[in-house]
């Protein structure tokens, strides 16, 4: 009953169970932007979710679920450009739709095609293409080399050097998966 007193925002609400979806998407992003919070999410008086203060991984799998503990490999690479952090899933953790993928920079979820293509040419060899893989990246940059200002949700950003950002994620994470031999192997 949030919009209950305002009956033209009202009329645009969708039925109950998508504005739920749109609410439980909003809780994740947040969640797993600010692990250090302790958060619960009640609906219709049952407890969703009990997410205590933890680290990433922790909330990672408090979130998408006990099954992702062996399917993630850590990425943490600084760079003079940014750092990115995080965690990605093996190949055997890609679904056939887009689920489990977000990006963060500076804390805040963003949406990119770009770096989603850097993200997929990373594992270029490890996934069919008709897979997704699941990933929960962070970049942290300085503020006064990203402009937030391109969408008025704030999702979307432009970078000073997009291709600088772009290489670098896709090494990071193409490195950070040869590390735990998850890249191709020649067999002679």
């Amino acid at each position: 009953n949030l919009f209950y007193n305002v009956p033209a925002r009202r009329k645009f609400l969708k039925s109950d169970p998508v504005e739920l979806k749109h609410i439980m998407d909003e809780f994740h992003r947040v969640t797993l932007a600010n692990p250090e919070i302790y958060f619960t999410f009640h609906h219709n008086g049952n407890e969703v979710y009990h997410l205590p203060k933890a680290n990433l991984k922790q909330r990672i799998i408090g979130v998408a679920g006990k099954q992702m503990n062996d399917k993630l490999v850590p990425l943490n690479e600084e760079t003079e450009v940014a750092t990115f952090t995080g965690f990605a899933g093996k190949p055997d953790a890609a679904k056939k739709s887009q689920g489990d993928q977000f990006i963060f920079v500076n804390k805040r979820f963003i949406k990119s095609n770009y770096l989603n293509h850097a993200i997929r040419a990373a594992y270029e060899d490890l996934l069919a293409k008709d897979m997704y893989p699941t990933y929960f990246l962070f970049l942290e940059i300085d503020p006064a080399n990203i402009d937030i200002n391109v969408h008025p949700t704030k999702t979307e950003i432009k970078f000073e050097d997009e291709r600088l950002i772009y290489n670098y994620l896709r090494v990071s994470l193409k490195h950070s998966l040869g590390q735990y031999s998850l890249g191709p192997m020649l067999d002679f």
